[in-house]
């Protein structure tokens, strides 16, 4: 930005806020945009009292691409809760994210676009073949490791098998967080569908992987998009921000 070289991408404000899980949290609660129910928890011995309904799923605050969640971040107790909440402190130095875990399907969400984006089909991480000694969450094993069980029970559908109502919501909500958290370019939102129906925000992806395996480019494929013309588009929305 200081040297004036245009660039894909948000920019390092939606980063920062990105990056910063409870502030982005927070942001979509003040605009009506359902997240589940959390608490920053800023010491080790910080965890009781929560007013927050088990099961629980800890995170780190600060930490992104599934880093830090794993099978045990889900928990069920206060024991289980001060532990993993340790756990947080100590393996990665910063405060914990404490959410209500919410049951049901993960849905990802990708937006295309500058001034006018456009929500892609939408993609579902499909549960139904984990085992019943996994939870059902895309864990970091899930996610980077090929040699861990879960990574092979995580498995994409495009477009995902859903109702035209939860579609256009979840299309619609996807659109509200981009623009409140600044992004542009290209961005992934991640939600949960709840078994009652209610779609609920998990986090929102300023720069989704654009390799061409990656959830992205699955979503950009299906909505008629080659691996190429994606990166052409993206580029583009960069040199005329840089024209106007």
């Amino acid at each position: 930005d200081l040297m004036k070289i245009p660039y894909t991408g948000a920019g390092p404000i939606a980063l920062g806020t990105c990056q910063n899980k409870t502030l982005t949290k927070r942001i979509l609660h003040s605009l009506g945009i359902n997240t589940p129910n959390f608490k920053y928890v800023k010491t080790k011995k910080d965890t009781y009292r929560l007013g927050l309904n088990f099961p629980l799923i800890v995170k780190p605050a600060h930490e992104d691409a599934s880093v830090g969640i794993e099978n045990d971040s889900i928990v069920y107790s206060q024991k289980e809760l001060s532990t993993r909440v340790k756990h947080v402190f100590d393996e990665y130095q910063q405060p914990a994210l404490v959410e209500e875990f919410i049951d049901g399907r993960e849905l990802n969400v990708a937006v295309l676009g500058d001034t006018n984006p456009k929500v892609l089909p939408i993609s579902e991480i499909d549960f139904t073949k984990m085992p019943d000694h996994l939870h059902n969450i895309v864990s970091f094993q899930a996610k980077w490791d090929p040699l861990h069980e879960a990574y092979h029970k995580t498995i994409p559908k495009c477009p995902a098998p859903l109702s035209k109502k939860i579609t256009k919501e979840a299309g619609s909500i996807a659109l509200r967080a981009f623009k409140a958290v600044g992004c542009r370019d290209y961005c992934r939102v991640d939600m949960r569908l709840s078994h009652d129906k209610k779609l609920y925000v998990l986090e929102v992806n300023p720069n989704p992987d654009l390799t061409e395996d990656a959830g992205f480019m699955r979503s950009a494929k299906v909505g008629g998009y080659s691996y190429r013309n994606t990166l052409k588009t993206i580029v583009e929305f960069a040199l005329q921000r840089k024209q106007s």
